[in-house]
């Protein structure tokens, strides 16, 4: 008797998990996917990182790209913006414009932890996390994904900076790489990731005239920016690709990533 109270009591203390409607999944993948939770999945592992990281099967590198400068840039953002409710879902909490002259608004987005998965698939096929069991990536895109009406939604292109203020809050500010100096870009560069701002660059189209072939840069990708540093005289700009793989060069990591002397990245 005194064994099945415990267990009555355990199984009265341990909270139900919810399984609630999830975001429609890209078009293309419709009947591909299958939702399940990520094994032993906990919200961070080890801290928050840049490189934890890494975009999947879907076209918005302007959101990995985004998140992965505000891990490097100010992580307590991104720690902030989600909650664990301990039932299996968590809560999301983004800011959208209320108008003008108005503080930004609070929106909560509330979703379990179900990630879109090929057949025997451990990972999501969307943004996941380097590290398997880590959910804050795959949590923050699905959040998103919910709040703009679904993957489709999100998932053909974007603005980084309107991911940026939908997590922080905050304004941004946003330069041509055609029309600005470059010694200027290199000092905006070094001041705003000092001041723990994060920064993404976005490359030009196929049709705009710059050839990025055999280069290992892609048109139309947006990349992280972690910093500008002077060595020997040369300038350069510090870059990840939010793929978590695929650079410039070869240093032996294919981490994603590199330094681009400023001449190039201009």
């Amino acid at each position: 008797p005194e064994a099945k109270a415990e267990l009555q009591a355990f199984v009265d203390s341990t909270p139900t998990q919810k399984d609630l409607a999830d975001p429609t999944i890209l078009t293309k993948h419709d009947g591909q996917l299958n939702w399940n939770p990520v094994a032993g999945g906990k919200v961070f592992v080890d801290g928050i990182s840049h490189d934890d990281v890494v975009q999947g099967s879907i076209a918005d590198c302007y959101l990995a790209g985004a998140i992965s400068s505000l891990a490097q840039a100010d992580p307590k953002a991104i720690e902030n913006a989600i909650k664990d409710n301990g039932d299996g879902t968590y809560d999301v909490r983004f800011y959208e414009n209320a108008g003008y002259n108005q503080p930004m608004k609070e929106v909560h987005v509330t979703i379990d932890g179900d990630m879109p998965m090929a057949e025997g698939a451990t990972k999501g096929k969307y943004a996941k996390a380097r590290e398997g069991t880590e959910l804050w990536p795959g949590l923050l895109e699905k959040a998103y994904a919910q709040w703009k009406g679904g993957y489709e939604a999100i998932g053909n292109g974007g603005h980084a900076t309107a991911v940026m203020t939908a997590i922080t809050g905050k304004g941004t500010t946003s330069s041509n790489t055609s029309y600005t100096p470059a010694d200027q870009l290199f000092k905006s560069i070094q001041t705003a990731t000092a001041a723990n701002k994060p920064v993404t660059a976005g490359t030009h189209g196929k049709d705009s005239g710059v050839d990025y072939n055999g280069t290992g840069v892609y048109a139309w990708h947006v990349y992280s920016v972690m910093g500008a540093v002077e060595e020997g005289g040369q300038k350069f700009v510090q870059l990840r690709n939010p793929w978590g793989n695929t650079e410039p060069g070869s240093d032996g990591k294919d981490d994603g990533i590199f330094k681009m002397k400023l001449e190039d990245f201009t």
